[in-house]
């Protein structure tokens, strides 16, 4: 390598020497928060962070889809946090909750979202009313200006001298709507809230929300287990395949869609025209004239052409029609204008095998016979 060769790798070694320098003097490594989807059981499990939670706090948590007396075995402490529909309870499923709230369990549940008059099972046991009433509580949320606010659309109704019988009964008092309020019952207590939002995930995220949450569910989480019981609501098939399925859908609609239009029958009458009779002589005679002629039979066809152009000569030109040989050609030739070697042709053709020359043999006696 020449001293040139030498001086370039040398000034590209330097500069990037010089930017490694550079990049480990400025590079700052910093540590940064960024949110992604839910994947997992979050995605489905609402009540998955209220798990978490719980779970930190030394609580034993149990969470399930659907409500299984029969496979929680609920124990005299525990406590069950219903957040799916009370109306799916039978009246049965009802009765046997009840029965463990006597002896000791604690109760946690929602109330029927657009139930009005309709609560289920549960909600009439414990002498109840749905009623719709939007109400919205804040409170002061720590490391925030701004106070946490959340809203429930729905509340209870209670029947005349039961209010005193509450331990903690939040709502409207001149209206008799309450969102949120916690009996006791035997040795345990049940507690109705308009919605069990606050307790979800995303919810919780959100400033002063934990805190409310835990003051809600504090006097019920003792000593026992919790059990977490969320409603895992799937929709149709219809609307994950529009909501999810679009991408695909579209391009196949459009292709149906120009299939259908390719396949149609375009706009007009609802039946065809019919077809007006006709007698089509001049194509039988040209088909039955093409089979002859490709059957060999080309000099029968001319010989036909020939004794009708004979005939209209007889009756029409006697004196041509005496004559033979040249001087038939030359009178004929005379009396038509075309050379004679066209009307010798056609008056004593060669070749008729030929389609060419069978043409204009033909086609030459049929303008004599015209003009004879």
């Amino acid at each position: 390598m020449n001293r040139r060769g030498l001086f370039i790798a040398f000034a590209v070694l330097a500069v990037l020497g010089l930017l490694a320098v550079w990049w480990m003097h400025t590079f700052e490594r910093v540590e940064q928060d960024v949110s992604v989807p839910l994947h997992g059981e979050a995605r489905y499990n609402p009540l998955y962070g209220l798990k978490k939670a719980l779970q930190a706090h030394g609580v034993e948590v149990d969470s399930r889809a659907n409500l299984n007396l029969r496979a929680m075995d609920l124990g005299e402490e525990d406590t069950l946090v219903l957040a799916a529909d009370v109306r799916t309870l039978s009246a049965a499923q009802a009765e046997e909750l009840l029965d463990w709230v006597d002896e000791g369990g604690h109760l946690v549940f929602s109330l029927p979202q657009g139930s009005e008059g309709r609560g289920g099972d549960l909600i009439e046991s414990l002498h109840l009313s749905v009623a719709s009433h939007r109400t919205c509580v804040s409170w002061p949320a720590e490391g925030k200006a701004d106070n946490a606010e959340h809203c429930f659309g729905y509340a209870f109704k209670l029947k005349a001298g039961e209010r005193k019988q509450f331990g903690l009964l939040l709502g409207d008092k001149d209206k008799g709507d309450y969102y949120l309020g916690r009996h006791p019952r035997g040795d345990g207590d049940w507690t109705a809230a308009g919605n069990l939002d606050f307790l979800y995930t995303e919810e919780l995220k959100r400033p002063g929300y934990a805190e409310f949450a835990w003051q809600v569910l504090a006097p019920a989480v003792q000593s026992g287990k919790v059990h977490l019981v969320y409603a895992a609501d799937v929709p149709p098939l219809h609307v994950l395949l529009v909501r999810y399925g679009w991408p695909a859908l579209l391009p196949a609609l459009f292709a149906l869609l120009a299939w259908l239009w390719a396949r149609s029958q375009r706009f007009g009458p609802l039946l065809p025209v019919a077809a007006a009779h006709r007698r089509a002589l001049r194509e039988h005679i040209q088909a039955a004239g093409e089979f002859t002629f490709r059957r060999g039979r080309a000099a029968t066809l001319y010989a036909a052409v020939r004794r009708a152009f004979d005939e209209r000569l007889r009756r029409d030109a006697p004196a041509i029609a005496a004559l033979d040989g040249d001087a038939l050609v030359e009178a004929l030739a005379a009396r038509s204008g075309q050379p004679q070697s066209v009307v010798r042709h056609a008056l004593i053709p060669f070749n008729l095998a030929e389609r060419e020359q069978f043409f204009v043999a033909i086609k030459t006696l049929t303008e004599l016979r015209v003009r004879s």
